[in-house]
């Protein structure tokens, strides 16, 4: 936290205002403040309350619960002092009674807090258990977050004891029984550790401070802040809100307020002017731990690494050791020099963590991915005067069948892996792809099939365009790059096999292509054609279909076969090709030939091209629904056909016509 001196408001309420002020913006806000010092609490004060028709909690339980009352517990002599002197400071309040005969009874709970004293809460497991969860949604922290930050001023405020602002319905008071040394008492306000408090609070925060929220403040439960590009406006703002925690009877903790900050911190982040930081406690919380000794020592370690994940590039990937070991619990714990390894990177890129930027309304974002043999890996990030900062890292570790996918299908998982992540981004932004492989054309167009089709169209509703990273260089992100296999991609050596098919009948049209990858992976894809063609055009419908699929790959040298003697000696020069149709097909396909470094063209008997001419017939009489091959539809054909000659006939009379 930075500089800040204190301001006295009367009545023992003391609160503090940053320094980086201007003096005569800072003596405004401390007139604000003292005009507005009502709505700041002092230690004991009897509380207004929300006004009930703001909030008022209702606790509704499941048909058929029934009642649990807990045994009383026993608590050492240090927390008994600490529950006795709660007690006494909710009894002075109003903020609970004494009963005699509950039906629900639940035990209190100490919880010790940062600055060393109790808190205590009230173990309500058994009433949880037995009411239903409010649907009431809580905001996005990382929407939120990237709203607050860029901002010159920030006010962060606390409410005074939080949830017991809220009134109890008197209805449902008994069912917050609890027993202490000193007696049975229930809540007449909203109790820490019921089910839905923070969505009550949430519902409450919402509701008071819809206009502001969004544009002024942000509020997530009991966590606010009012954020200001200048002083003039910062205390205008304040006076809105202010105005509003006063109309529905709302107080604020002055202790554990801060007025005019330019940096503070907010959901576990520190968010300033120049952006969102990771909170140096949670990064020097990794940074000095030792080696794990257990598995659940490591455990802990990935649980504090996720929750920086947002700061971490390729965090799945550099955390690849640790699931390893995780996996292996039922083995004897070995932490070995890999897992110390990656340890040492992690707690070296802690050490001096990146500044997160926030995105501006209407700019590009740019996506740079990065895949190998665990992991996939995304970068948002965006680019201001040529310099280009991040937004957001995202990682994910590839289980099972994904570890097998071509190298163009992980880098395309990760693009989806993105947009599922960073939805909101991939909504409200153009986003621009920098990749070195054909990913344009492996998601950009729906002539595709099995998981890229299914890809292609959960991205068609983003705006996605694709860069060559050739052609868009960014020296901010190098390490991100540099890291990642597909930074330095160099084209696939390895041949790749093609096995193309047409079928053409009177039922209709159908094309098979099988493709298999150098390391044995098999695409198969069965294409509906949905327009008359000849057989001869078929084949070449399937060669062209064939070039196309496989160069979504990212192939560059390959072996296609094909059973048709006719159009595989065409295309090699073997046979002439006199008919005109014939002619714009053959040169279709020695465009498409054009894009590859190696083309290897061979005829093969039709019985080593049968998966080709099955899925060729499959496509063309039709599947169930439920077959695991998807039939892809060919709406037009690869070239434009000629239009058909319409011939006029003029009648006249014949010589023999009588006279």
């Amino acid at each position: 936290m930075e500089n800040t001196e204190e301001v006295d408001l009367g009545d023992e309420k003391i609160t503090k205002i940053g320094t980086v002020l201007p003096k005569e913006d800072w003596d405004l806000v401390r007139a604000c403040l003292l005009r507005n010092r009502d709505i700041f609490a002092c230690e004991g004060e009897v509380m207004p309350g929300i006004d009930k028709e703001i909030a008022e909690h209702q606790i509704t339980t499941k048909q058929g619960m029934r009642p649990v009352a807990q045994k009383k517990r026993k608590q050492s002599w240090e927390k008994r002092k600490a529950i006795k002197a709660e007690v006494e400071k909710l009894l002075k309040t109003g903020a609970i009674k004494e009963v005699r005969y509950p039906e629900w009874l639940a035990n209190p709970v100490l919880v010790l807090k940062s600055n060393g004293q109790w808190r205590m809460c009230i173990d309500y497991t058994d009433l949880n258990k037995a009411c239903p969860k409010t649907p009431f949604p809580l905001p996005s922290i990382n929407a939120m977050i990237d709203s607050t930050a860029g901002f010159k001023y920030l006010s962060f405020m606390d409410a005074y004891s939080d949830y017991n602002q809220i009134r109890m319905s008197p209805a449902d008071e008994e069912k917050t029984f609890f027993v202490t040394e000193e007696g049975l008492y229930y809540y007449k306000v909203m109790p820490f550790g019921l089910k839905n408090a923070g969505a009550e609070y949430q519902k409450m925060v919402s509701k008071v401070f819809k206009e502001e929220l969004g544009e002024i403040m942000e509020g997530y439960i009991d966590d606010m802040v009012v954020k200001s590009c200048n002083g003039p406006d910062h205390v205008s703002h304040l006076e809105k809100v202010f105005a509003k925690m006063r109309q529905v009877g709302m107080r604020l903790n002055p202790k554990k307020s801060f007025f005019c900050l330019s940096s503070g911190k907010f959901l576990g982040f520190i968010i300033s002017e120049r952006g969102i930081e990771a909170h140096p406690d949670k990064c020097q919380a990794v940074v000095n731990l030792k080696s794990p000794k257990s598995i659940k020592e490591v455990q802990g370690l990935t649980g504090r690494i996720a929750a920086l994940s947002r700061f971490i590039s390729q965090s799945a990937m550099l955390c690849k050791p640790f699931f390893d070991v995780i996996k292996k619990k039922t083995q004897e714990f070995v932490w070995g020099p890999e897992c110390q390894e990656a340890f040492e990177k992690i707690k070296e890129y802690l050490s001096t963590p990146p500044i997160i930027s926030r995105p501006v309304k209407g700019e590009p974002l740019y996506l740079y991915v990065s895949t190998n043999d665990d992991a996939v890996s995304a970068a948002l990030v965006r680019e201001e005067e040529g310099v280009q900062k991040p937004v957001y890292f995202i990682s994910r570790i590839l289980r099972d069948a994904e570890t097998r996918y071509p190298m163009i299908e992980k880098s395309a998982f990760a693009i989806v892996t993105a947009a599922r992540k960073l939805r909101p981004y991939f909504q409200a932004h153009s986003i621009r792809v920098v990749t070195n492989l054909p990913l344009r054309k492996a998601l950009g167009q729906f002539n595709v099939a099995g998981r890229l089709l299914k890809w292609a169209i959960e991205l068609s509703e983003f705006d996605i365009s694709y860069l060559s990273r050739t052609a868009y260089k960014s020296q901010a992100l190098a390490d991100f790059i540099v890291q990642g296999t597909s930074g330095s991609f160099t084209p696939v050596e390895a041949v790749w096999e093609v096995y193309v098919d047409g079928a053409s009948s009177g039922k209709g049209t159908g094309l098979g292509v099988e493709i298999i990858s150098p390391e044995g992976d098999r695409f198969k894809y069965a294409l509906k054609v949905n327009f008359s063609l000849s057989h001869n055009v078929a084949e070449y419908e399937a060669f062209i279909a064939g070039l196309q699929l496989v160069a979504a790959t990212g192939a560059k040298s390959i072996r296609v076969r094909s059973d048709s003697q006719l159009i595989v000696n065409q295309i090699l020069k073997e046979y002439k090709t006199q008919d005109e149709t014939l002619i714009k097909y053959l040169r279709k396909v020695e465009q498409l030939i054009g894009g590859f470094d190696s083309v290897l063209i061979e005829h093969v008997p039709r019985g080593q091209n049968e998966t080709a001419d099955a899925l060729s017939k499959l496509a063309k009489s039709g599947l169930d629904k439920e077959h695991p091959i998807t039939v892809l539809e060919i709406p037009s054909p690869s070239i434009k056909l000629p239009e058909p000659t319409v011939f006029q006939l003029h009648h006249e009379e014949e010589w023999y016509s009588p006279i």
